[in-house]
C-alpha cells in the first residue's frame, strides 16, 4: 500500500476514534472504532497496537493543533499579548470538546499499555513543539530566561489540566474532592488562572493581562 493510502486509513481511524469519544466521552474499543472507520479489527492493530495507543495518537493530533497555531503566530514580528494566547487556549483546549477528556483518559492509564517506541515517538514531538514555541515566547516576552517559555507552558498546561479535574469531580459529586462555592465554570477558572499566573511570570505591561479582561462572572465574584 502507498505511503499516502496508508495515512489515509491512520487518519480514518483516528476519526473514528475521535467522532466517537465526542459522542461517548469515554473511549470506544477497538472492534468499535474499526466499525466506525469502515474497517477491519485486525487492520486497526496494524497502525495501533493497543487501544491506548491509538487514543494517544489521537490526543497527540489536537495538541499539534495548538502548538502549530501557536507557534505560527510566535514567528511573526508582531508583539505577543495573552489576549492572543487566550483565544488560541480557548479554541484548542478549552472549548475543543475531546481535547482535556482524552488528556485526562492518557494520563490516566499504565505505561505498558503504549510502546515504547510508540511513547519515544510522541515524547520527541512534544519535546520540539515545547521548545519552539517556548523560545518564541522568550523572543516576545524579554523577562523570561532561557527554558521558562517551556516552563511557562507546562505550568500553564498543567493549571487547565489540574482545573478540569477538579471541576469535573464537582460536577459528578465525587465525595473525594471538596465542593468549592466561588468556582465558577471552568473556562472561566481557567483563563482567570492562566492570566494572573502569566502576568507575574511574563512581566509584561500587556493591558490584556489586568483585571479588566478577566471573565466578568468571573471578576465581579
Amino acid at each position: 500500500m502507498a505511503g499516502e493510502d496508508k495515512m489515509a486509513r491512520r487518519e480514518a481511524i483516528l476519526n473514528a476514534a475521535d467522532r466517537l469519544f465526542a459522542q461517548r466521552q469515554i473511549p470506544a474499543n477497538v472492534a468499535d472504532v474499526a466499525e466506525a472507520a469502515g474497517l477491519a479489527k485486525g487492520t486497526v492493530y496494524l497502525y495501533f497496537k493497543s487501544k491506548e495507543e491509538m487514543y494517544l495518537a489521537l490526543h497527540l493530533r489536537h495538541v499539534e493543533l495548538f502548538f502549530t497555531a501557536l507557534t505560527g503566530r510566535l514567528n511573526r514580528a508582531e508583539p505577543f499579548r495573552f489576549s492572543e494566547l487566550q483565544s488560541l487556549a480557548t479554541k484548542h483546549i478549552l472549548d475543543a470538546t475531546n481535547y482535556l477528556p482524552l488528556s485526562a483518559y492518557c494520563i490516566g492509564f499504565a505505561a505498558s499499555t503504549v510502546s515504547a517506541e510508540a511513547s519515544a515517538q510522541v515524547q520527541t514531538r512534544l519535546r520540539e513543539w515545547l521548545i519552539a514555541a517556548g523560545q518564541g515566547l522568550e523572543r516576545h516576552f524579554a523577562k523570561l530566561a532561557p527554558g521558562e517559555g517551556v516552563r511557562l507552558l507546562k505550568h500553564s498546561y498543567a493549571i487547565m489540566v489540574g482545573l478540569y479535574s477538579l471541576l469535573r469531580s464537582e460536577q459528578t459529586n465525587d465525595a473525594r474532592c471538596p465542593h468549592i462555592e466561588v468556582m465558577g465554570s471552568f473556562q472561566d477558572e481557567a483563563l482567570l488562572a492562566l492570566m494572573r499566573y502569566w502576568a507575574h511570570v511574563a512581566g509584561t505591561e500587556d493591558s490584556s493581562l489586568t483585571n479588566d479582561s478577566t471573565p466578568h462572572k468571573v471578576a465581579k465574584k
